[in-house]
């Protein structure tokens, strides 16, 4: 039997330090003290992905409103490529109402061979579960990414863009922001250097 829940701060952990800290390179993955934070104060959720009651999956969302940031979808590493990112994409989007907006990031191309065969091939798998590439990036914490939304009709790319970069205006300081997101990313604009996902000095 499948279900999809809310982990509790001991799961959270476990997934953080066993499952999150080796599917993501820091640059990409925000101190799970953050992620707490967050969860606190309501508009952040984790979720395991339970089958027979053991966790094979995990999602992070920001929540506002109707409109939702994928922050993390991961599969622990002896289980990828069986399909299960796609059955927890497919759970999320009928769990919630049929109004809501997904948006997610998916890393864009380097110009690095190897590494780029693995992009596109996740960009493939979006693609292959209906996401739709809008026409704007962004670039966080020095990374460029491609913008990609789920959502039943059309969508306005604007209010996209204004909803997308709302998420990180409510979560970041001000400086934090300036220093570590571009939203949209013009084009031509060179993304600033990668760093490590750090919001607070004691935010390890």
């Amino acid at each position: 039997m499948d279900e999809i829940r809310k982990l509790t701060v001991e799961e959270r952990k476990q997934a953080y330090d066993v499952v999150l800290r080796e599917a993501f390179p820091p640059e990409e993955l925000k101190p799970l003290a953050a992620i707490e934070r967050m969860i606190a104060a309501g508009y952040y959720e984790f979720l395991g992905f339970f089958r027979d009651g053991e966790a094979i999956g995990y999602i992070c969302n920001w929540l506002d409103e109707n409109y939702i940031l994928i922050d993390y979808l991961c599969v622990p590493h002896h289980i990828r490529n069986s399909g299960i990112g796609g059955e927890i994409l497919h759970r999320l989007m009928t769990d919630y109402p049929p109004d809501t907006v997904f948006i997610a990031e998916t890393e864009a191309e380097t110009g690095e061979a190897a590494r780029d065969a693995m992009i596109l091939r996740r960009q493939g798998f979006y693609r292959r579960h209906g996401a739709q590439f809008m026409p704007y990036d962004c670039a966080l914490f020095g990374v460029h990414y491609r913008t990609i939304v789920w959502a039943n009709g059309e969508v306005d790319p604007d209010e996209i863009c204004r909803r997308h970069d709302g998420f990180y205006r409510r979560a970041f300081t001000q400086l934090l922001y300036d220093s570590a997101v571009q939203l949209p990313l013009k084009p031509g604009e060179a993304v600033f250097p990668a760093r490590n996902w750090k919001e607070r000095p004691d935010e390890e």
